[in-house]
């Protein structure tokens, strides 16, 4: 038989009988966000609102705020003294359970929040939060009109479910952390890729070096599948960053941050144990630290063959899926996405925002290639994700197994597995150069 073997007829999940009749997405939304006011942000407000007034505000957002006020009142040089940075993160909010880590964002972090040390502490957060939300929302609301226009309750539901994400509304907005900024421009960097506008993708792309590790697996990507005009965007960008910092902090920044990575990296587990405190990463290098007794040299060799036979696979399959149509060039970011998440030196739970990103585009390409029972697995991935993320830490701190590196893991087989089944068996267009180079 000729023809794609992976279209499927069967267009909906199985839905037990004794629950009465399927309900629709109408009712669906309903049910979604009556649950997410009552059950999430009702509690959410009670208790946060009880550790504003007991004084008890522990976030993450103390490093941020902490290396602005550094950046403020000292040489730009000094924001890398991690003695200094113990001493002002104290002083902002005394840790009582041991030493605050290293803040080993690039120098131009620490100069953007020097607006912020200009406030209060407190009044910092919320504002930080408030632009949070907001890149969230604009990011959710820009990718589902560009993948999923005129269905709206599509849209609804996709946002509901987006903003209840735990990695989001207790990671990100709840502990002042910067994964907004990078949904937000990697939603820019797909929809300018989709207007036929590479270098702008590349600049908006650019945008993600903030955290350096968010790239490693986009970089190999975009020369695979010969992005080129892409990858001089996001050079430029980057570079314009990096002149920057210099004209603010002075040539000598550079070899200081970079010794500070460096000294980052053994913490993270690059060189020898870790000492991260594993069960809020969600990489497969840090649950291979997380589990009992700590990482084997066996257990490294496996990581290792296993990290290079994904790298092969998804290589061959960004390869052949160059030049196709535009469910393919979806499928294609989907699979870099996921694969930062697992891939990768460290990723911190909040950072697993972006997967909503990955899930929004390979559902459209898949309806789009009206696959419709690949499009069921990936959104029972999608819900499964949802409510592991709710758990896994807990269970990850207790058990040392973080669920949501395996529920990641499921969901970027998967979508490498479809790349690559979509780039054989559908038919490759001329390629367009302004599209793919």
């Amino acid at each position: 038989m000729n023809g794609p073997i992976d279209i499927e007829h069967r267009t909906h999940l199985p839905w037990p009988r004794i629950l009465g009749p399927r309900p629709g997405l109408k009712e669906i939304n309903v049910v979604c966000w009556a649950l997410f006011c009552m059950c999430i942000v009702a509690p959410s407000v009670v208790i946060f609102t009880m550790q504003m007034r007991a004084g008890n505000l522990s976030v993450d957002f103390v490093y941020f705020y902490g290396i602005g006020q550094i950046a403020k009142t000292h040489p730009a040089i000094d924001v890398y003294d991690y003695r200094l940075q113990q001493d002002v993160f104290n002083k902002i909010q005394p840790k009582h359970d041991g030493l605050y880590g290293p803040s080993p964002y690039p120098p131009f972090v620490s100069q953007f929040f020097r607006l912020f040390a200009t406030l209060s502490f407190e009044h910092a957060f919320f504002l930080w939060s408030a632009i949070s939300l907001v890149l969230y929302l604009a990011g959710i609301t820009l990718a589902l009109r560009a993948f999923f226009p005129d269905d709206p309750l599509t849209q609804s539901l996709v946002s509901c479910l987006a903003l209840a994400f735990s990695p989001f509304l207790v990671n990100t907005i709840g502990n002042g952390q910067l994964s907004s900024i990078g949904f937000f421009f990697l939603v820019l960097a797909l929809l300018a890729e989709r207007r036929s506008r590479p270098i702008l993708s590349g600049l908006a792309l650019s945008v993600l070096i903030y955290k350096p590790t968010l790239l490693l697996i986009f970089l190999p990507m975009l020369v695979i599948t010969r992005r080129l005009k892409t990858l001089l965007g996001l050079t430029a960008g980057a570079g314009a960053l990096f002149l920057i910092a210099t004209f603010l902090g002075g040539v000598r920044i550079w070899p200081t941050y970079l010794h500070f990575i460096d000294s980052f990296g053994r913490a993270s587990g690059i060189h020898g144990q870790s000492s991260l405190r594993l069960w809020k990463y969600v990489d497969l290098n840090s649950f291979s630290y997380a589990v009992r007794d700590g990482r084997s040299r066996i257990a490294l060799a496996f990581l290792v063959s296993f990290v290079m036979a994904v790298a092969i696979w998804a290589g061959v399959a960004w390869w052949k899926s160059a030049g196709n149509n535009d469910p393919q060039q979806s499928l294609a970011w989907a699979a870099a996405i996921a694969w930062t998440m697992l891939v990768n030196v460290y990723v911190p739970i909040y950072d697993s925002i972006l997967i909503v990103i990955a899930i929004i585009i390979s559902l459209s390409a898949l309806r789009r290639l009206k696959w419709m029972r690949a499009r069921d697995w990936v959104v029972f991935l999608a819900v499964s994700m949802f409510a592991i993320a709710w758990m896994t830490e807990p269970v990850a701190k207790r058990y040392g197994v973080q669920l949501l590196t395996l529920a990641l893991l499921a969901f970027a087989v998967t979508i490498t597995y479809l790349l690559q089944r979509a780039s054989r068996t559908i038919p490759v267009r001329a390629r367009v150069v302004a599209v793919t180079v």
